[in-house]
């Protein structure tokens, strides 16, 4: 029995430290910017914080995976009947086509975890662009090299 404590194995968290504040706000679409935090190669995840000037609206874009969307500063809606406020939390099932609108009377802030990508569409429903981890950690590149920044690497876990 004294040897219990002995056995046991050694835990450790495998898990990665991201510091948001170290990381660039990059400019997206037209009143829109990303903060990426982290991009997962494997799955497609992408994990981001986007900031979206007060009135400015995003492209109508699908979904073919799942949205998590939390609700950091201001307000933003789909215009389906609710609006989402700082701490709030929207669910996108996968599949889901929308536009989001703000409509806060500060900058909107979200943090979401995007399962896969965002296919952009024009008014007949067509893709006219397609945002996934491997665009998004180029535009991430392209704007540490434009800037002089030392690229962290968000894909490592």
């Amino acid at each position: 029995m004294e040897n219990a404590q002995a056995a046991q194995p050694v835990r450790k968290a495998l898990a990665s430290h991201i510091k948001p504040s170290e990381l660039p706000w990059i400019p997206w679409a037209p009143g829109h910017f990303i903060k990426l935090i982290k991009l997962n190669p494997v799955t497609g995840q992408i994990v981001l914080f986007i900031r979206s000037e007060l009135g400015a609206a995003l492209q109508v874009h699908f979904h073919p995976g799942t949205v998590v969307v939390y609700t950091v500063q201001g307000a933003w809606t789909y215009d389906e009947g609710w609006t989402s406020e700082a701490g709030d939390v929207v669910f996108e099932v996968a599949g889901s086509t929308h536009s989001p609108r703000m409509v806060g009377k500060v900058e909107t802030i979200v943090f979401a975890v995007i399962e896969g990508a965002l296919n952009f569409l024009d008014d007949a429903g067509n893709t006219i662009g397609v945002e996934n981890w491997q665009t998004f950690l180029k535009r991430y590149h392209d704007h540490c090299a434009e800037k002089g920044l030392t690229p962290v690497d968000i894909t490592k876990f």
